[in-house]
């Protein structure tokens, strides 16, 4: 395998399930918990409503050893600015023993740009 970005994206695109702005949004509205593995000055501009920053540069010691084994059966929606971290991140969070996370097809930007719910300096 070819280890460009572009590839470690495709192939984890074949290991979640990923989802569309409108399924996203959707399972938003119905409360899913929401992941922006965005990097922190990334999230400190804007997000989505709801969503928890957890940069994909540190998601494994984060959920690895401040999340108990109840919070791997939630169901959680990822998403980052284009939709490649969030993949990778998705395929992370199922290896480390997460049962469901969805990964958003496309990313912040095109939320934002949808005219989709963003909040503004959310913490």
């Amino acid at each position: 395998m070819n280890y460009l970005s572009n590839n470690l994206v495709e192939e984890a695109h074949k290991h979640v399930t990923v989802v569309s702005l409108e399924k996203a949004d959707k399972m938003r509205i119905q409360g899913i918990q929401i992941i922006d593995v965005r990097e922190e000055a990334e999230y400190d501009q804007e997000a989505i409503p709801g969503a928890a920053n957890i940069p994909r540069s540190v998601m494994e010691f984060l959920l690895g050893e401040h999340l108990g084994e109840e919070y791997r059966s939630i169901p959680y929606l990822v998403y980052c600015r284009s939709g490649g971290r969030a993949a990778l991140a998705a395929v992370t969070m199922k290896q480390m023993g997460y049962s469901e996370v969805y990964a958003m097809e496309k990313g912040f930007m095109d939320w934002k740009n949808e005219g989709r719910a963003v909040i503004a300096n959310p913490d």
